[in-house]
């Protein structure tokens, strides 16, 4: 799934190298005056004089982020997005976890899959404002659950993001929010015996289970049920394996539908073709 909308996101990196993180920067060829004109709103923003505008912020995802568009045009505006500042100067210093909207969390999403498609560090971006980056990680994981229906060039953008944050447990700040995805709490998704046979191999954790458990059966008991970030910590990563494996199920099912499609054809096509120079011969 992450490498079917990688490929997008960095393609559209590679025409230049962007943000903080020192690499070699190169201006498109042919720059796109819409873009240009919106750079002017990163600059104003930045100054922090309230002009940001989160309807602005939408309207730039539907028009050049979004994962209906792909190809070079979409590449483009990646680039001269990038190039422009607009998750610095923009997207970052004005991104609010409580009131910030889908496309809002999106595009930082995508614009840091840019930079990283660039070997440009993206973190460097987020790094100051670590209770900012606590929020941001936590409406990142809720994307998906935030839409009806999540287009897959735009989960594959999601993949790509969590891929990174797996891949970065040397930032402190990610791997605080990341290790709590694949840690104890995760054996609740087991059954008994699986979750007795993997105590029995490791008994060091029997204490810690314990806790887990105990500390479960307590938030169970809370009006409101669990916490979002227990809920998280237990079935976030089994959720996105099922995901994934359903979506590899899927895909081979449509490849074999369309190739059994395809060889049907081609036999009625050849007994269409034989008939008819039977009867030409007829002739």
């Amino acid at each position: 799934v992450g490498g079917g909308g990688g490929g997008g996101s960095e393609g559209g990196g590679g025409e230049g190298d962007g943000g903080d993180g020192g690499g070699k920067r190169s201006k498109p060829s042919k720059p796109s005056s819409r873009v240009d004109e919106l750079a002017e709103r990163w600059a104003v923003g930045s100054d922090g004089d309230g002009t940001f505008d989160e309807a602005l912020v939408v309207d730039v995802y539907g028009r050049f982020l979004a994962g209906g568009r792909s190809g070079r045009g979409r590449s483009a505006d990646l680039s001269r997005l990038e190039l422009s500042g607009y998750l610095e100067r923009y997207l970052w210093p004005h991104f609010d976890g409580e009131s910030a909207s889908w496309e809002h969390v999106m595009s930082i999403v995508v614009m840091l899959n840019a930079k990283f498609g660039e070997g440009v560090d993206g973190w460097a971006v987020l790094r100051a404002e670590r209770a900012r980056f606590d929020a941001f990680f936590g409406r990142a994981l809720g994307l998906p659950s935030e839409r009806a229906e999540m287009p897959w060039l735009e989960r594959a953008e999601w993949v790509r993001f969590l891929v990174r944050a797996f891949g970065s447990l040397e930032e402190e700040m990610v791997r605080v929010q990341a290790l709590k995805l694949a840690s104890l709490p995760m054996w609740l998704t087991l059954s008994e015996r699986d979750a007795a046979s993997r105590l029995k191999a490791q008994p060091a954790l029997s204490r810690p289970w314990k806790f887990v458990k105990k500390r479960r059966t307590k938030e169970a008991a809370l009006p409101s049920g669990p916490p979002l970030s227990s809920q998280r910590e237990e079935s976030f990563l089994p959720s996105l394996l099922r995901q994934t494996v359903e979506a590899l199920a899927l895909a081979d099912e449509r490849a074999r539908g369309a190739a059994t499609e395809d060889g049907v054809g081609g036999v009625d096509d050849e007994a269409e073709g034989g008939g008819g120079g039977g009867g030409g011969g007829g002739g």
